[in-house]
């Protein structure tokens, strides 16, 4: 008896709360918190840029022909559009910046950026329309873990021929002052301007999970190929701070960074790679990135080479015949590389957990 007493007195206690008591009705109602989203910036040079074909001008198609090959029978969205992860991209070659040949998602000023389903089209080292990077295979592997009305947003910007130092022309060292850091001219704004977008245009609270780099072919000299660690430290180590207000728990030691390595297919270490340096370079170069991505539990590398163990052996264009397997001009990967790249940089963000 006592128990339904106490249930009948409460009763009346929660329907004269509800019907009688009118004085907070009009107190404003609290705002609803934004939905928050994942983010993955994407950097390097040209092959993160997107030098290579899915069609080339003359309308042939590499890209059906390649998902063929990879088994894959539901590909037309990458030509119709992924709703599930939005990409904004920037660039073009160092040389361009600051003219009018710089290539984005926004057509009328690409430096503002615009986030875009992800489809074909978005490599924007191509003349024409014709381009893919990374973005499309990893975007095809992170569609199911997204709805379109909590997309994962890829913010790309990266730049053909570009290398650490910048040798008194554009460079990605943070540390730059004379104008012409990558990072902090370029990459940063872009990268700033594309946060603001997600918080006031697509009305969500982005968290960066993870930095996508792939650059090192105009690092593999002797010289600059030996501290290719110390400048990774230096270029991973400001992203990180300075977006650590972005992070998860607020720590920018929680953006995970991913690698991969650079093309080191050869006979012998004298043999003379397709960027020009010698094997044993970038064998140097290489090592380099893999002992960086020994550093931290957040650093990963994708294992694309011919000499590591269980390299996934990608292939990239060697000489300037374009026809042979979809790579525009030298050092850049053929199509079914290039989107199995983006895959492998999809299933290290998947298997470690970096999605929320």
């Amino acid at each position: 008896m006592k128990k339904y007493a106490a249930f009948g007195f409460l009763s009346i206690l929660l329907i004269s709360g509800c019907s009688g008591n009118n004085t907070n009705n009009n107190e404003p109602s609290e705002e609803p918190k934004p939905k928050q989203v994942n983010v993955f910036l994407m950097g390097g040079q040209s092959n993160m840029e997107g030098n290579t074909y899915f069609q080339d001008d003359n309308g042939k198609d590499y890209l059906r022909p390649a998902l063929e090959e990879l088994g894959i029978d539901d590909g037309d969205c990458c030509y119709e559009g992924i709703p599930e992860v939005k990409t904004s991209y920037y660039g073009g070659a160092t040389w361009y910046i600051g003219g009018n040949s710089m290539r984005g998602s926004n057509k009328s000023n690409p430096f503002d950026g615009e986030f875009l389903d992800t489809k074909v089209g978005f490599g924007c080292g191509v003349p024409s329309a014709g381009g893919i990077g990374p973005e499309l295979g990893l975007a095809y592997n992170l569609r199911d873990h997204f709805t379109k009305d909590e997309p994962v947003y890829l913010i790309k910007c990266a730049f053909g021929g570009s290398s650490m130092s910048g040798g008194g022309n554009w460079g990605w060292d943070p540390t730059i002052s004379n104008g012409k850091s990558i990072y902090k001219d370029q990459f940063k704004k872009f990268v700033d301007k594309n946060l603001e977008d997600i918080e006031e245009i697509e009305g969500m609270k982005p968290t960066i999970k993870g930095f996508l780099w792939h650059q090192g072919e105009n690092d593999s000299s002797s010289s600059a190929a030996s501290q290719y660690k110390t400048n990774l430290e230096k270029l991973v180590g400001q992203v990180r701070e300075d977006y650590a207000d972005y992070a998860v728990d607020e720590d920018g030691k929680n953006i995970a960074f991913i690698d991969c390595y650079i093309y080191d297919k050869g006979d012998s270490d004298d043999a003379t790679m397709p960027c020009g340096a010698k094997l044993s370079d970038v064998k140097v170069l290489n090592e380099q990135k893999r002992a960086f991505s020994e550093e931290s539990d957040m650093n990963f590398i994708v294992n694309s080479s011919w000499q590591y163990e269980d390299g996934l052996q990608l292939q990239i264009q060697v000489g300037n015949d374009d026809t042979a397997g979809g790579g525009i001009g030298q050092q850049h990967y053929y199509t079914k590389d290039m989107f199995l790249l983006g895959q492998a940089y999809a299933d290290i963000i998947v298997e470690n957990d970096l999605l929320d």
